[in-house]
């Protein structure tokens, strides 16, 4: 069996053109003995120390993430296979239960340890950069903090403000605008734009402390949220929004704006602006439209209340509901195996696709008139009422005027 899954691996190797060397061979083998003596003991947890150590040396030796889980995958395939012809009924769901449960364990061991590792690179690079800010903490963090990674392809944003709940105002947002800049000069294949492990909020929306009190349109053109969605519409490669924790207001035109988003059970999403007055604009409409049905545009808008993370699944607001125990893996996986595609054709593709959906014809005098009525609403009183209601911690009090 082992000889069967070395041969099908040398043989995708052969396929891809990109044979592995035969120190990585004589690991993978080791790997999959291993693998069959957790499948005869019925347990997963010897697979994990084993597997950090070749994700360690893989990581040493420039190998990709998805790289170095794909022999977890092969592996899979001819075990299954095996199981197939041998067993039947309950007892083959069992072992396939199992036989997930070791593979699964084997590649979150793989991707932590590259994070882990590429986060102490990161490190290591600003230690020896960047001079330490006078009188700052080990573990403080500045307003708007958002770090950055690369494990392999895939650049890795973290939205890391705790005190104000990721929330997006102008410093968050030139954070992660620059973020994507340098991701871009890095030339990675795919972004996963995320809030730091333990938050159970991923963004609380718009910084409402930044929005002008009347007067202004509250979401113009230079609005930090706006830039920061143009942004990701227009960065080059596939970003993906990994949603761990509620996701409030203009947050979740953020998340609809990455090409695509995956989720776990304690995910929930609301559109909040009819809760402040705030008359949203055409643009963020269009964000809306181009991936819900307008029944579902209109009851979020409407009622301003969150839906959890199975309906949000079940009317495709998010591409996939995984375990909060497997988002982080399964999102990186996920943007690997995008990373591993032809960069060029995505872009144009996203490109395309952009463009097509953000360019809706709309007759000048339609759109003076939709901007009257937008100006009516954030001159209003109802709209100084929603911002002095959410300062006060209040339920806001609507007249109409």
């Amino acid at each position: 069996m082992i000889d069967e899954a070395v041969a099908a691996l040398a043989h995708s190797d052969q396929a891809r053109q990109a044979p592995i060397p035969d120190g990585r061979r004589r690991e993978v083998r080791q790997l999959f003995r291993l693998v069959l003596r957790c499948v005869r003991a019925g347990r997963a947890k010897p697979i994990i120390r084993p597997s950090e150590q070749i994700a360690a040396h893989c990581y040493a030796a420039g190998i990709d993430l998805a790289e170095g889980q794909r022999s977890f995958t092969v592996l899979a395939e001819v075990l299954w296979r095996q199981l197939a012809d041998a067993l039947a009924g309950e007892q083959l769901v069992q072992a396939l239960g199992l036989l997930t449960a070791i593979t699964g364990a084997g590649k979150d061991a793989i991707a932590r340890t590259y994070v882990a590792l590429a986060t102490r690179d990161r490190s290591d690079e600003q230690s020896a950069d960047e001079p330490a800010a006078a009188g700052a903490g080990s573990g403080d963090l500045p307003r708007g903090a958002v770090q950055t990674d690369v494990v392999g392809r895939v650049g890795i944003i973290t939205l890391e403000d705790r005190d104000k709940r990721n929330a997006i105002g102008a410093e968050m947002a030139s954070r992660v605008i620059a973020a994507l800049e340098s991701l871009s000069a890095r030339q990675v294949r795919a972004v996963v734009l995320r809030a730091a492990p333990g938050m159970d909020v991923w963004s609380a929306g718009h910084d409402i402390g930044e929005l002008p009190a009347g007067k202004r349109d509250p979401l113009g053109y230079d609005d930090p949220l706006e830039e920061l969605i143009r942004a990701i519409r227009t960065f080059p490669a596939p970003v993906v929004a990994m949603v761990h924790g509620t996701v409030w207001g203009g947050a979740l035109d953020l998340v609809l704006s990455c090409d695509l988003a995956v989720a776990d059970e304690t995910a929930s999403f609301a559109i909040t602006p009819a809760n402040l007055g705030l008359p949203y604009n055409i643009t963020g409409l269009l964000h809306f439209q181009g991936r819900l049905p307008i029944n579902v545009i209109k009851e979020m808008f409407f009622t301003a209340a969150p839906i959890d993370a199975r309906k949000a699944r079940e009317w495709l607001l998010v591409n996939h509901l995984v375990p909060w125990d497997r988002l982080e893996t399964f999102t990186l996986e996920l943007a690997a195996t995008m990373a591993t595609k032809s960069p060029l054709a995505i872009a144009v593709i996203k490109e395309q696709l952009r463009v097509l959906s953000d360019y809706q014809p709309i007759a000048a005098q339609v759109y003076e008139r939709v901007q009257g009525l937008r100006r009516q609403a954030y001159d209003s009183s109802d709209y100084l009422e929603g911002l002095e209601a959410f300062a006060q911690k209040r339920q806001p009090i609507f007249r109409g005027t």
